[in-house]
């Protein structure tokens, strides 16, 4: 009887010991506690490139009104219109009170102003004037100023590829209505452009040639072709 209760009593020594073993690193892994929570994710510290934009913009319009507040080319009321913003620089459109087109292009290094002395007058009809075609000289900087009098524009192709724009001003009231746009090109562009646009009587298409045409150009130029109208 005692070596059977002895036997008995390894045995179950043995199995404690096993128990332990597993209990100490030999089983599954552990559930982690209730209650306990995954470590928090880091978020990202400082403005988002969208935020960075914004501030350098309005830090550009600060320096450029600094420097047209008074004088002849000072804003009228509505203060400056967002023409195009690059890496660097930020482009500008403002009226004067007695009625002039003025452009600024601005970044830490340079920055210019040109004041237009005579603005086309509205047209008796629904159309499209090409006002100023200029390069700012960043990627998407040669800009197209068009005035849509009695008109909305809808989209703008080049060669079947649209193209950017953006309204920048209105003037005068509904029945004789000037908006004014910008529009956005890569580089040097040539040729004319489709529209599509809303008149009182419905959408209509239209060609608005630009400055240069395809034969003013040098045939090895770099400069983009729409194709002619």
């Amino acid at each position: 009887m005692r070596r059977r209760a002895g036997a008995a009593a390894a045995g179950t020594l043995l199995a404690m010991t096993a128990l332990a073993a597993c209990s100490q690193g030999g089983g599954a892994a552990k559930e982690p506690e209730r209650g306990s929570s995954s470590p928090a994710s880091v978020r990202p510290s400082g403005p988002s490139a969208q935020e960075q934009a914004r501030e350098q913009v309005e830090s550009h319009r600060q320096q450029v009104l600094a420097k047209i507040a008074t004088g002849a080319k000072a804003p009228d009321g509505e203060g400056l219109s967002v023409v195009g913003e690059y890496p660097q620089s930020t482009a500008f459109f403002w009226s004067t009170p007695n009625g002039r087109y003025c452009m600024a292009i601005y970044d830490p290094g340079h920055h210019t102003v040109q004041c237009h002395e005579s603005t086309k007058p509205f047209s008796r009809t629904p159309k499209l004037i090409r006002l100023y075609e200029t390069d700012f000289g960043s990627p998407g900087g040669y800009v197209l100023l068009v005035a849509a009098d009695r008109e909305t524009i809808r989209s703008v192709t080049c060669g079947g590829a649209p193209v950017e724009f953006r309204e920048i001003r209105m003037y005068g009231k509904t029945d004789a209505q000037r908006t004014l746009y910008a529009l956005e090109f890569e580089g040097p562009t040539t040729g004319a452009l489709k529209t599509r646009v809303s008149r009182a009587d419905g959408v209509h298409t239209s060609t608005l040639p630009l400055a240069w045409s395809d034969d003013e150009v040098p045939p090895d130029s770099d400069w983009h072709s729409c194709g002619a109208s």
